[in-house]
């Protein structure tokens, strides 16, 4: 890598130690400083050498090329020339291999190492994005590097660059506007997966039937992410209630008018808030999507991930991030912490209550496409319902479960069947069981029928 002719200097010299220390395998953030005479500031960073994740590594390499052969424009940044390693078995510098476009018609790099002279804010630095594979035990790992290095006097903002190259390759990525499964670990890794809007195309808001106070308050939550631009600030909202009420039925709905106005990441397994915020903060806007908050977070005294409720107290607490949106999901709010959901963290907490009785002949003709079944559910069954407020979910699991027996049994007595069923699939899904029975096992012993009027 180092140039053996040139006369040694001090510059030179340090130039040496960064190559030693790649050649070695370092894999930690460095950076060697070199105090010079400067009006500025006192102290300069003439390198410096980032670990990245691989998804950022092949973002960057894509965007320099991008800036390179003036697809992409940025009034800070001007690509002079970009090189690439041949490969490590034949390491000569030769042009960069592309072997396709992104959906935003931006190359990609195939080559492992690239070398690039730029010019950021009118100073002079050499990049290079790289690969390195580490022994670690009996395994190598593969791990990825960004790092500059100053070329001039003034060229000291290595940290600087290198963390502005992070996030504008991600802002001007195929990942922006879109709809991402985002899941991190303990160890800092980010798997990022797009997820096609072709799943939420038959969400609709105004189709779902929840108190119209609410449904105001999700449009607003739109005309917010609509209007970002204006508005420059982001909300976040705590959508609470049991299994079956709408909530999740609201967030898909929320995704899908937001879509191509904000990348809305859907928070996925075990997340990782800090990464997870730090990833949302590079976009203008973001949606931050979490079903069942308190399956991740818990309480003090009842957590899955003791780390979870503090990284997330602190991400709320520190949210100086305007161009983040939070919606998130419980099916009871008593099971986060009280210190997540106070006033401040969160912008707006929903209470979901079950389908009123009214709504039940609305919800049924929408879903129900078998005239047969629509003319057994009369009053009293429509009572009965009522009387045990069932779920806007539990009615039409209970319109599936009929068009399927009528399909495949016509001649059956649908009338005697849907009370079977009602009291089948209500103590399943809502009686509760005592204790005491729970403690010896199965105990049918005390379960009511339904009482149809």
């Amino acid at each position: 890598m180092g140039n053996r002719l040139k006369k040694k200097t001090k510059r030179n010299y340090v130039e040496d130690k960064i190559r030693e220390g790649l050649d070695r395998g370092m894999y930690v953030d460095i950076s060697y400083i070199k105090k010079v005479e400067h009006p500025a500031q006192n102290f300069i960073f003439p390198q410096h050498q980032q670990k990245i994740n691989l998804y950022k590594y092949e973002l960057i390499k894509t965007y320099l090329y991008g800036l390179f052969t003036g697809i992409i424009s940025d009034p800070l940044i001007k690509v002079v020339n970009f090189n690439a390693l041949a490969s490590n078995s034949n390491p000569i510098i030769v042009a960069p291999d592309i072997i396709g476009t992104d959906e935003n018609g931006l190359a990609i790099v195939e080559n492992h190492t690239v070398f690039v002279n730029l010019k950021y804010k009118d100073s002079e630095y050499k990049v290079t994005v790289l690969v390195m594979a580490v022994e670690d035990g009996p395994y190598s790992l593969l791990k990825y590097f960004v790092a500059a290095l100053g070329s001039e006097p003034d060229s000291y903002r290595t940290i600087e660059l290198t963390d502005y190259l992070i996030k504008e390759a991600i802002r001007n990525s195929y990942y922006k506007n879109k709809i991402l499964s985002v899941v991190s670990d303990e160890m800092d890794r980010v798997d990022i997966e797009p997820v096609s809007i072709e799943n939420f195309v038959n969400e609709d808001l105004e189709c779902l039937y929840i108190p119209e106070n609410i449904k105001s308050e999700l449009y607003r939550f739109h005309s917010c992410v609509d209007k970002y631009s204006e508005i420059n600030t982001g909300l976040r909202y705590m959508l609470c209630g049991e299994p079956g009420t709408g909530k999740t039925k609201s967030v898909r709905a929320l995704m899908k008018m937001c879509y191509g106005k904000a990348t809305i990441i859907l928070a996925e397994g075990n997340v990782d808030f800090r990464s997870l915020f730090d990833f949302a903060s590079m976009f203008q806007p973001a949606i931050i999507c979490i079903d069942d908050i308190d399956l991740l977070i818990g309480t003090r005294e009842n957590t899955f991930s003791p780390n979870s409720l503090g990284a997330l107290l602190q991400e709320l607490d520190g949210f100086e991030k305007n161009n983040v949106f939070m919606l998130a999901t419980t099916n009871d709010k008593d099971l986060i912490d009280k210190a997540a959901s106070r006033p401040g963290r969160f912008d707006m907490i929903l209470d979901y209550n079950k389908i009123n009785k009214n709504n039940y002949l609305e919800l049924i003709k929408s879903y129900c496409t078998t005239p047969q079944v629509n003319e057994v559910i009369d009053e009293s069954i429509l009572a009965s319902l009522q009387k045990n407020k069932i779920t806007g979910a539990y009615l039409v699991n209970l319109i599936k479960q009929l068009e399927i027996k009528y399909k495949l049994d016509p001649e059956c007595d649908l009338r005697e069947y849907i009370r079977n069923l009602i009291n089948l699939t209500y103590r399943g899904f809502y009686k509760k069981t005592d204790e005491k029975q729970m403690a010896f096992g199965f105990n049918n012993n005390g379960i009511e029928n339904i009482d149809f009027q």
